[in-house]
């Protein structure tokens, strides 16, 4: 339950930025791109979240739950930065945002997710994990998103 608390919070941290980021760069021209890429982003993101509470309460809703108020501070911290900081954000405080989300993210992935993966699974699975991720991180870069 702990590992899973600790991606919603990770995520929710992570998340906002993003929203911000949506806020800074919206416009029409590449609404339905930015949705379609945010969302095939944020499946993952889910389940990283969900999967741990699921595990350790055997809760289903619980699980879906978390994983849905933590995805909602994207869309909320788009709001939040649309109504009241749009004035005030520029690139630079995007990339600091960006670069301090990635950390927490770096951080998180090395001391938590990494060895917890390692007590249950090969290191052949996690190396396909990886590649996978990578691939799929390739290909939403490759696509313009």
């Amino acid at each position: 339950m702990r590992l899973g608390l600790l991606m919603a919070v990770t995520m929710t941290i992570h998340n906002c930025p993003e929203g911000f980021a949506v806020a800074f760069a919206a416009n029409t021209d590449i609404g339905v791109t930015l949705a379609a890429a945010i969302a095939i982003h944020n499946i993952p993101e889910g389940i990283i979240v969900a999967a741990p509470v699921y595990a350790a309460t055997g809760n289903r809703f619980l699980a879906v739950g978390i994983a849905i108020a933590s995805g909602l501070s994207e869309p909320a911290g788009a709001l939040v930065a649309l109504l009241f900081i749009r004035p005030l954000l520029s690139l630079n405080f995007l990339n600091y945002m960006i670069g301090f989300v990635g950390g927490v993210m770096l951080a998180v992935c090395v001391c938590e997710l990494w060895p917890e993966a390692r007590k249950c699974n090969s290191d052949w699975r996690l190396a396909q994990g990886c590649v996978a991720g990578a691939a799929v991180m390739a290909w939403t870069l490759h696509m313009g998103v």
